[in-house]
């Protein structure tokens, strides 16, 4: 089953709000002022047995179930709410005729009574409020150049793919490129967008993600060139090259990064142990990381026709510098296929399923044989988003807390081999929408990672708005109760 396009997505993750629907862009306030604002308003409320163990954890709380976000599941119920409110500006002043454009973006989330006259982020639905909790979600300059090339710099969303993040719809990220899996959050660099006539649209990128001493070598900086060629009507064929330049030897932040970090182990990533004969103090790594990916959609969108398909692989390679101790090789793949068709009158009217398989390593070799994503690097820093489902994978509307068994889709480095899939019918065509879906996965040595049952109604009483009922269960698990979620959310666009 897939969320509405229209919801609010989790914190850093998945597609900014501003792309989520082409008819939904921002618009000028003032006519002719050049100021364009969008505004993304969530509202959820939820009854669930997952919990955490650790009392400090009341603002985000990502990453896999069961595993070291001290997440579990309890006989008992839990209830909270949560909210997020985000601003999306762009101004370009007519001045210079829209070839100069400043984008901003900032966002408070929070849960109700969290906290109060304090300081820190996804915080601030306490009784009093007053807290500093303001985030920084976009802050750049925007140039055209020429007809078909637009030049960005500063803090953006960084996808996996062509699209331009702020000028394309949902599908041209989900189900186009990467398709978020890979990379999907925001990075301060610069990127170029184009276009080569009308079949072509390319994207060259370099950004910072980590930077340590200024004047030192060791950062971690991402290098992208992404094209698309739409060869025939409804068609779309993608190559992608992204290298990644890891000199911080696993520093960075409060849990570091890397393929070997406890940020990485924390978000489903694997937390590779190259200590020899595992004892003693773990070495520093540093790391050069490749990925080559071809995709392909046919009418992804749904939009030329009632079935529609869309195929990726990517190929993960690299090597890892491990001090004092011999190299080792990167070398793993992804695929994805997902197959789909509209089923009657109605956009939510729609059958769907999707297979995913990421290869796992052999701890036999001395070759790290899964993939490794953004999550190795940023939080959140990758998250795939079409599953359909709210505990097996991540749940994309979730706005602070997001767990799901299988977090990442390298599974750890055990790989994922995966089956999701779902039926919805407008029983109102674009009004009233019901829908059921499962999903089922297991590492690449078959053992079961979780089965999910879901279930959800939702409504749209208004113009850009949305209203909706969910539910999921997540059985086969190794955790103490089986998990399970109940939810509610309003969301509405604001234009």
């Amino acid at each position: 089953m897939i969320p509405f396009v229209a919801v609010a997505l989790a914190q850093d993750e998945g597609a900014p709000p501003e792309a989520r629907r082409e008819d939904v862009r921002p618009v000028a306030d003032v006519p002719g002022s050049g100021l364009r604002f969008l505004g993304i308003v969530a509202l959820r409320t939820a009854a669930t047995n997952v919990s955490t163990t650790n009392p400090f954890l009341n603002g985000q709380l990502v990453g896999e179930l069961g595993g070291t976000n001290t997440t579990t599941t309890t006989e008992e119920v839990g209830h909270a709410s949560e909210q997020r409110v985000a601003a999306f500006f762009s101004y370009a002043p007519p001045l210079w005729d829209g070839r100069l454009q400043l984008d901003a973006a900032f966002e408070i989330d929070f849960a109700f009574g969290d906290q109060a006259y304090g300081i820190g982020g996804n915080t601030g639905g306490g009784f009093g409020a007053d807290q500093v909790n303001l985030q920084t979600r976009r802050l750049g300059a925007r140039a055209r150049l020429g007809d078909s090339t637009w030049l960005v710099a500063g803090l953006q969303f960084v996808g996996d793919g062509s699209a331009d993040p702020t000028r394309s719809k949902p599908d041209d990220l989900f189900r186009g490129g990467g398709r978020l899996m890979f990379f999907g959050s925001e990075a301060a660099g610069l990127t170029a967008y184009g276009t080569v006539g009308e079949p072509i649209r390319y994207k060259l990128g370099a950004y910072t993600l980590v930077e340590l001493g200024i004047a030192a070598p060791d950062d971690v900086t991402l290098y992208m060139a992404d094209g698309a060629w739409s060869p025939a009507y409804a068609q779309r064929a993608g190559v992608h090259l992204w290298y990644l330049r890891d000199h911080a030897g696993g520093a960075g932040g409060t849990f570091g990064t890397g393929p070997a970090s406890v940020l990485s182990e924390l978000q489903g990533g694997p937390r590779l142990d190259l200590r020899e004969n595992g004892e003693g103090v773990a070495p520093v790594i540093n790391a050069d990381l490749l990925w080559v990916g071809l995709d392909h959609g046919w009418n992804a969108a749904l939009d030329r026709g009632r079935v529609g398909a869309t195929v990726l692989g990517v190929a993960s390679l690299g090597r890892l510098y491990v001090e004092a101790l011999p190299d080792r090789d990167v070398r793993g793949f992804l695929g994805d296929l997902e197959l789909r068709a509209r089923i009657a009158e109605g956009e939510g009217s729609v059958a769907r399923v999707e297979l995913l398989a990421s290869s796992a390593d052999d701890p036999a070799t001395d070759t790290y044989e899964g993939i490794v994503t953004g999550n190795s690097y940023g939080a959140v820093g990758a998250v795939h988003g079409t599953h359909g489902c709210l505990l097996l994978f991540p749940d994309v509307s979730a706005i602070n807390r997001q767990v799901a068994a299988v977090y990442d889709v390298s599974g750890g480095g055990a790989g994922v081999a995966a089956v999701t899939g779902g039926l919805a019918y407008d029983l109102v065509p674009n009004r009233l929408t019901v829908g059921a879906g499962a999903g089922h996965a297991r590492s690449a040595t078959f053992a079961p990672l979780g089965t999910e049952i879901n279930a959800r109604i939702s409504g749209k009483p208004w113009v850009l708005t949305d209203v909706g009922i969910k539910g999921a269960v997540l059985l086969d698990t190794a955790l103490p109760e089986n998990p399970w979620i109940v939810l509610a959310s309003f969301d509405w666009v604001v234009i």
